[in-house]
């Protein structure tokens, strides 16, 4: 791994022991109440996946890429997928094991660097699944073709992402000045490691380091690793300040060919 990479690393260890809102595992309760209804996952923050990208895979065989925290695994374990929940945080695949031990579910997980092969064997899963992650990795490029490689024929991957825009922005004033008046700040694509390198920015260690990406990288990436997309949405964070002015998440739905 990248220095930059075991930074964000030591940073998602040490939220998941202090508890935020992405690493505080679901509930017996919350639990109980998914078993009433349909599978509601997310891609994103604010939105839901539709259910019908769901009845398009080929099985249920499903990879949970940089998903730990024993939120999102157990219900799909719940819901009778075959669950694998890969993530380079211990503390957070730590809570996928602690909810599949309290209720009685069967999630296998593997601590793993997406910015490296992934350590599965080709064709492997019918769903890879990943949250906004993708953030904390400079290049994409081996992010695509593994999924690609891992999944099997008509295999589909779901991924959510920030729309790039929203790095223009001090993120200081987006998140905690709400009386701060918004400014232009940084050219796309943000690359903070590099901003850092430059002596134009310090990395805050509770934050990590984060990379805004090109609509080019994320969808003309998955095109050229050989995925055609079929759906796509997008979502708001109504707790951003730039969310007033438009989407600040986008999910897609891709399929290997």
């Amino acid at each position: 791994m990248t220095d930059y990479v075991r930074e964000n690393q030591k940073r998602w260890n040490r939220v998941a022991k202090n508890g935020i809102l992405y690493t505080v595992p679901i509930s017996h309760e919350e639990l109980l109440d998914c078993k009433k209804r349909e599978l509601t996952v997310f891609l994103t923050h604010g939105k839901p996946v539709p259910s019908t990208w769901f009845d398009k895979a080929p099985g249920k065989k499903i990879l949970g890429l940089a998903c730990g925290g024993g939120q999102q695994g157990p219900q799909f374990a719940l819901k009778g997928f075959d669950t694998t929940i890969m993530d380079f945080s211990e503390e957070q695949l730590a809570s996928d094991r602690l909810v599949a031990e309290r209720e009685d579910l069967t999630i296998e997980t593997v601590l793993a660097d997406m910015t490296q092969p992934f350590p599965f064997e080709d064709e492997t899963f019918d769903i890879v699944f990943c949250p906004v992650s993708n953030v904390y990795i400079e290049n994409l490029k081996n992010m695509w073709q593994e999924s690609y490689r891992i999944l099997k024929k008509g295999g589909l991957l779901m991924v959510g992402y920030m729309n790039p825009w929203i790095y223009m922005y001090d993120g200081d004033a987006v998140w905690d000045r709400p009386d701060q008046a918004l400014e232009l700040k940084y050219a796309l694509p943000y690359n903070s490691r590099q901003l850092e390198a430059d002596g134009l920015i310090q990395i805050d260690p509770e934050y990590g380091y984060e990379f805004s990406h090109t609509l080019e990288e994320q969808i003309a990436g998955q095109l050229k690793a050989g995925f055609a997309m079929i759906d796509f949405y997008e979502a708001k964070d109504e707790g951003n300040r730039l969310s007033q002015y438009g989407s600040d998440y986008l999910a897609n739905l891709s399929i290997k060919l």
